[in-house]
């Protein structure tokens, strides 16, 4: 395999550094977010920031104390595993909260600052970490749980032994980066059976794992695979750029990219638990990452469009960086998006470790719209706490540490983020009057509400349900849907036909309930095709009841008098 570009041996460690002129890098350019904005909403609070109460519930302590472990969702509960607890000893544990009980979970293998990805059939692999107590060595080994069966199994060893490495999965495939203290000079790339090297990588530690629409892979950190600062490049016109790798999967060649970040604002280290999930969003309909930076002044938030590529720096949103009191915040390294609310999520503390005083941002990226919300008392380090976004909507923090590696907690506190631009007092908009929309209910009990306004689209990728927009790309797992509907398509204040009766639809379970029909009109029910499959005529004023019950499972489009709808069998 060819590298286009300068030999290892020049990849120097300073805050400045050149390279041939016919091996520069490709260089992204830096624009203000707003810039690609297509809609901008803007409230009187926006470019402050609205001040809250932050809401929050300690539920059952896990049954292993932990930190520097994996955590991800599984169904509406959640599943930790690894880590290291009491001493900075290794634990070959993993365990699995549902409905208020923590439940042990069988693991082979240990992972101690480990990755975890989620794969496209739905399970999640967790693999890597240091083979041995108090951070030495490296592993290779990986397990892959799987949340219909609740279980591990062991899955395939990678290439390189890995400490502090990340992951991305793009279609079926999976890439791994990142090592500590030791060489990291491939990607491990897995294609559903086994791994093997691909690439060729400058060494780094938890690396940002980004990708565009090509499935073209970006490897991105500020540090080496030893904590150093990694090197930089100048350009002819004085700016500098931070050297990313980008794999090309179709050619097998890397090169480098610069990106527009230098010692002065400089990527914040992603915590060992971050997952390239976390900070991803579709935003413009182009495949987008949140990345919180430091700067002279303190922090401030870039989002990289891999698909332009740019980046884009939100101009207007100023992270506080001390709190009421006047005590310094901190920031963790690592954004999480919730794409539903278009939201991202910034968690922060301040005051003494045993004494803490709690900070989650919620920005909408859309709006500029943000709160801080905030609470006090917590007795540990909640920044080396593991964070995970649940089905729910809410932030799972569990575990971490008070002052070391030694002393590893059980505590779990289940997050509820406030919504950006609300404070307190404030009541969010009811989105469920206006104009026509698109609602999406989930067996969670949740209602998600699209304006048709802003042009939703409805379609199907594997196992997922995608809401498309003019904003945004929404994906929901099809086993959390329980239905969509379009409401409301008769547009308010539009006079009736003589004759013509608002309709009312209901469902329960796989029958469908019409009331108000007009007698001699039809109902029917067409698959998602276009075929009919069923009609029946209203004969009378009771309510007429469709069935889909010997249908096999899919999208049904259902009409009647003057309504719509689409329905989802499972």
């Amino acid at each position: 395999m060819m590298k286009r570009r300068i030999l290892l041996a020049l990849a120097v460690l300073s805050c400045t550094g050149s390279l041939l002129a016919d091996k520069k890098p490709v260089k992204v350019g830096l624009a203000d977010i707003t810039a690609a904005r297509q809609q901008r909403v803007t409230r009187a609070a926006d470019k402050e920031g609205v001040k809250a109460t932050l809401k929050y519930e300690k539920v059952a302590d896990m049954l292993t104390p932990r930190m520097a472990h994996q955590a991800f969702p599984s169904g509406n509960g959640l599943v930790v595993v690894g880590g290291r607890t009491t001493g900075f000893n290794l634990t070959k544990t993993a365990e699995l909260y549902q409905d208020g009980t923590w439940t042990s979970l069988s693991i082979a293998n240990n992972h101690d600052g480990a990755f975890a990805v989620k794969l496209s059939d739905g399970r999640y692999m967790v693999g890597g970490g240091f083979s041995s107590a108090k951070g030495v060595g490296q592993s290779r080994v990986t397990d892959i749980y799987n949340p219909q069966t609740r279980t591990f199994t062991a899955g395939p060893q990678l290439t390189s032994a890995r400490a502090q490495g990340k992951a991305i999965s793009i279609g079926s495939k999976v890439y791994v980066s990142g090592n500590w203290y030791a060489s990291d000079p491939t990607l491990d790339y897995y294609d559903g059976s086994a791994f093997k090297a691909v690439g060729e990588m400058d060494g780094r530690s938890n690396p940002y794992m980004m990708t565009d629409r090509n499935g073209e892979l970006y490897v991105l950190s500020a540090y080496d695979t030893q904590g150093q600062s990694f090197g930089f490049h100048t350009y002819d016109d004085g700016s500098i750029g931070l050297r990313a790798d980008m794999y090309h999967p179709t050619t097998g060649e890397t090169q480098y990219f610069g990106f527009p970040f230098s010692s002065q604002v400089c990527p914040v280290a992603l915590p060992d638990d971050a997952k390239s999930t976390d900070y991803h969003i579709t935003y413009n309909g182009n495949n987008s990452y949140l990345m919180l930076t430091k700067t002279p002044d303190g922090n401030r938030l870039y989002m990289i469009d891999t698909d332009e590529p740019m980046v884009y720096h939100f101009n207007t949103f100023d992270i506080p960086m001390k709190d009421d009191g006047g005590q310094a915040i901190t920031w963790r390294g690592s954004v999480i998006a919730n794409e539903s609310r278009q939201e991202a999520y910034l968690i922060g503390t301040s005051g003494a470790v045993t004494n803490q005083t709690l900070h989650v941002i919620s920005l909408n990226y859309d709006t500029d719209e943000w709160t801080i919300a905030s609470a006090s008392g917590f007795k540990h380090n909640l920044l080396t706490a593991s964070w995970t976004l649940m089905a729910d909507g809410r932030l799972a923090c569990t575990g971490g540490g008070i002052k070391d590696n030694t002393d590893a907690q059980t505590a779990v506190y289940l997050i509820t983020p406030p919504t950006a631009g609300m404070g307190d007092g404030d009541t969010p908009d009811d989105p469920s009057t206006g104009g026509p929309k698109l609602v999406v209910w989930l067996k969670s009990g949740e209602k998600v509400v699209y304006e048709l306004a802003d042009a939703p689209v409805t379609t199907f990728s594997g196992s997922q349900l995608i809401i498309r927009t003019n904003k945004a790309i929404i994906p929901y797992e099809r086993r959390n849907v329980l239905r969509y509907t379009f409401e409301d398509v008769v547009t308010k204040g539009i006079e009736l036909m003589p004759g013509e009766r608002r309709v009312e639809m209901n469902r329960e379970g796989d029958e469908i309930t019409f009331r108000g029909l007009q007698v001699g009109s039809t109902a029917r029910i067409y698959a998602v095709n276009g075929t009919l499959v069923e009609q029946r005529k209203v004969t009378d004023s009771q309510p007429l009841t469709l069935s889909l019950k010997n249908r096999p499972n899919g999208v049904y489009i259902v009409k009647a008098g003057t309504e719509t709808i689409k329905v989802m069998k499972q």
